[in-house]
């Protein structure tokens, strides 16, 4: 890096857009995050193209996570992490360069379109993201100060920038993880509970005589339905010690729709 890179901070594009960028509010999602950092990297280096790729270390894969420059449907979504210039700065943790696309494993998918490649022009710089000395991914963006033999500028200020953006891109990961560990506890819990209540409720079913049933012009559903939401509610109140608040917020109501659900089915409240 030049002698120049820490003076003048008011005029200085390098030290004024990691500025910028540290100054920049969490997004709901990833992309918008990534679109973000690079928007604002692109105000002050000619940026057409980059693209955050993380690891999956346990399935020894690449998956795209956010992009700028491209339409996401024109871009390869997936890769094998050991493979190519990607797979070599993974393992070497150090920022290299991608000098023949057609030889990079992960973009195989779009040479075969060239509409897909307008704005895929080597070099690309593939520089690690790394939290605690191990990479997650890698970041591969066009040469901010031209496409030259040497890239030792880039790459002193692009792994500044990932020590920057790192931490960040981690945190976002891991609380999608968490949404996904409890997307899944949700539907095993739900599929749980079908089970034993087709299991108990197919039991019910086989001790009702059906004309009788249907002669008696009774509501079955509604009298089940009823049954169920009593029990419970009965259920709930004896887990928390009759404490209105907790019991609502336990089913997932509030405690206005318990008061009156208590009353409508009779169930006595300490």
């Amino acid at each position: 890096m030049s002698s120049s890179f820490f003076a003048n901070p008011r005029t200085n594009p390098e030290l004024r857009s990691l500025y910028e960028i540290s100054l920049l509010s969490p997004q709901p999602q990833l992309q918008e995050y990534f679109l973000g950092v690079i928007t604002t990297l692109s105000h002050f280096f000619p940026v057409d193209y980059a693209a955050l790729i993380l690891s999956d270390a346990k399935k020894d894969s690449l998956h795209m996570e956010a992009l700028y420059g491209i339409e996401m449907e024109n871009h390869p979504h997936h890769g094998q992490s050991g493979k190519g210039i990607i797979g070599e700065a993974l393992q070497s943790r150090l920022p290299m360069t991608i000098q023949n696309i057609s030889q990079e494993p992960f973009y195989e998918g779009a040479i075969k379109n060239p509409k897909q490649m307008d704005k895929i022009r080597p070099p690309l710089l593939c520089i690690p993201l790394m939290v605690e000395s191990e990479p997650i991914g890698v970041m591969n963006i066009n040469p901010l100060y031209g496409s030259r033999s040497d890239f030792t500028e880039d790459f002193h200020f692009l792994s500044i920038l990932s020590a920057i953006l790192s931490p960040t891109i981690k945190n976002y990961h891991l609380k999608k993880e968490e949404h996904h560990a409890g997307s899944r506890k949700s539907k095993l819990k739900t599929s749980l509970l079908e089970e034993i209540l087709e299991e108990r409720l197919t039991e019910v079913l086989n001790r009702i005589d059906p004309y009788v049933e249907s002669k008696s012009r009774t509501g079955l559903l509604d009298d089940i339905i009823s049954l169920v939401e009593k029990i419970l509610i009965k259920s709930a109140m004896e887990k928390v010690g009759h404490v209105q608040t907790s019991a609502a917020q336990l089913l997932g109501i509030n405690r206005n729709t318990l008061r009156t659900k208590l009353k409508d089915l009779k169930i006595k409240s300490r």
